[in-house]
């Protein structure tokens, strides 16, 4: 089972268990399985408090497809959806993760949602890199993706940080989306920015994972 640890925040898959029990209570606490990490060398669990806020607010709305997906792939490796704890008070102050495993061009895309009550602390600049960086770490993966709409600038500003570059952009009906991408380090070069629309399909419309 995947966890990352950072400075601040500590990642997992986000149990099925948990996305239906967000939608029965608005704030609960409930055991996150963890796989093993420098302050769970053996693994185990943590109690985690899930408040109303998490998974943010574009990301309630999808939790049933979340919870669909996860039901037809009930293990699908490190490559779903998750949740970044504050290490201090192990409270879920993110949704983050992969929409789905790499493709047949080594691909993977990941996405983000932040509660509002943390954001600008720099928490989905610090998950997003570590996340991006063990994908590209992994066999056969030779890039990450993601995906954010331009009115978003706080968003823009996180991928930046996590060392993305723009690669073009789509229309969709919520306006234009940016897209972005990020290579191992050493090998990133400068992507040419397609032309609005131009057959780019990053397969989603959202910085979300699930």
């Amino acid at each position: 089972m995947l966890t990352l640890e950072t400075e601040r925040l500590l990642y997992a898959p986000t149990p099925i268990a948990v996305m239906r029990e967000r939608l029965l209570r608005s704030d609960f606490l409930a055991d996150l399985p963890l796989g093993s990490s420098p302050s769970h060398p053996g693994g185990g669990c943590l109690r985690v408090r899930f408040p109303e806020e998490w998974p943010g607010e574009d990301a309630r709305g999808v939790l049933p497809i979340w919870i669909a997906r996860a039901e037809r792939s009930p293990d699908p490796g490190p490559w779903c959806g998750g949740v970044a704890v504050r290490r201090q008070d192990s409270l879920a102050v993110a949704s983050m993760g992969f929409k789905s495993p790499p493709d047949a061009t080594g691909t993977v895309e990941i996405g983000y949602a932040v509660n509002a009550s943390v954001r600008g602390l720099g928490y989905a600049t610090e998950m997003a890199t570590a996340l991006a960086a063990w994908a590209l770490d992994q066999p056969g993966v030779r890039r990450v993706t993601a995906e954010c709409l331009e009115t978003n600038v706080a968003s823009a500003r996180v991928l930046e940080k996590s060392g993305f570059r723009r690669l073009g952009r789509h229309r969709s009906e919520d306006g234009d989306v940016l897209l972005w991408e990020r290579h191992p380090l050493g090998t990133d070069r400068e992507p040419a920015v397609a032309p609005d629309g131009a057959g780019v399909d990053p397969g989603g419309e959202r910085s979300e994972p699930g």
